[in-house]
């Protein structure tokens, strides 16, 4: 009897770990900052982002267990000279240097999730839609740089890129993830 109950109980987890969402790939991060009155925007990624997150049989737990560290001096905006730019001015400060985020709340009724963005030692909350597609999790929301104590920094950025961004850079950055997932 005993041995039927455990091998029941082996089953059972056996399945529901079938059934769990897990990752299946690496995580995509973009960002998209803009310049000049037409808000032209420039996209890019960064090359060391670290994820951590946990098998679940429950969709929402899997998201919220997703923890990330991304490394801001690996940005990638496929041109030499604006990476330099960027890591020696926006993210010149020791501070800066390491971008954290978690969801800390996930709602599947109106497709939306809110991620916890740590920049700088400022932790501001970031809505964000999110959509299903190819077995990934699609979300893009909006940040702004100056939320995050970088006043200065993008102060000294704008006053580098100002005849290439014609006058006029933005502080809006359009934050983005695909998180690739199998069940």
């Amino acid at each position: 009897m005993k041995i039927k109950l455990l091998i029941g109980i082996f089953f059972l987890f056996a399945f529901v770990s079938l059934n769990a969402y897990e990752l299946n790939g690496d995580l995509k991060v973009q960002w998209t900052g803009y310049k000049t009155e037409k808000k032209v925007g420039v996209s890019g990624t960064f090359k060391d982002v670290n994820l951590q997150i946990k098998k679940s049989d429950n969709f929402t737990k899997f998201l919220k267990s997703a923890k990330v560290k991304i490394d801001s001096l690996s940005l990638e905006s496929g041109l030499e000279v604006r990476n330099k730019s960027m890591v020696n001015t926006l993210f010149s400060l020791k501070s800066s240097e390491k971008i954290l985020a978690f969801i800390s709340d996930v709602n599947t009724n109106t497709k939306s999730l809110t991620l916890k963005l740590t920049m700088n030692e400022v932790t501001k909350t970031v809505p964000m839609k999110y959509e299903i597609k190819d077995k990934k999790v699609i979300a893009s929301g909006v940040i702004d740089i100056l939320d995050y104590s970088m006043s200065e920094s993008f102060a000294k950025f704008a006053k580098e890129c100002f005849d290439l961004h014609k006058g006029k850079s933005f502080s809006e950055v359009t934050i983005a993830f695909e998180l690739p997932f199998k069940k």
